[in-house]
């Protein structure tokens, strides 16, 4: 009779213990994953002030977003392309926009927004 008192105790241990480990494992994983994450929002083109707002869903979505434009301006032939911007350059392009009351949306061939600027 005493052996029959002592596995349901032990099964109820090894039970104990097997879900201790699937939790240790999770919370492993989310946090590999919150690391990935980090380390995908510093990669984007984004002010530090930014990327600290963004969340995992913000995070996927604009890099997407970056490698379809990346796609789109890699169509582009050399001899058109721009040199890259200085600061004041940026800053002039933001200014023209708003002196135009413009805006600029970059389509794919699918019809998916690939960028919209800041002032619609």
């Amino acid at each position: 009779m005493d052996g029959k008192i002592a596995k349901p105790k032990e099964k109820r241990r090894n039970s104990e213990r097997r879900k201790e480990k699937s939790r240790d494992a999770a919370r492993c994983r989310r946090s590999r994953e919150t690391e990935i994450f980090t380390d995908l929002a510093h990669a984007l083109p984004l002010p530090p002030s930014t990327i600290a707002t963004l969340d995992k869903a913000s995070v996927m979505r604009l890099a997407i977003s970056y490698l379809r434009i990346r796609t789109v301006l890699s169509t582009i032939p050399s001899e058109v392309r721009p040199v890259k911007a200085s600061p004041a350059d940026e800053q002039h392009d933001s200014l023209f926009l708003k002196a135009l009351e413009g805006f600029l949306l970059v389509v794919s061939a699918d019809g998916d927004i690939v960028f919209l600027s800041e002032n619609v």
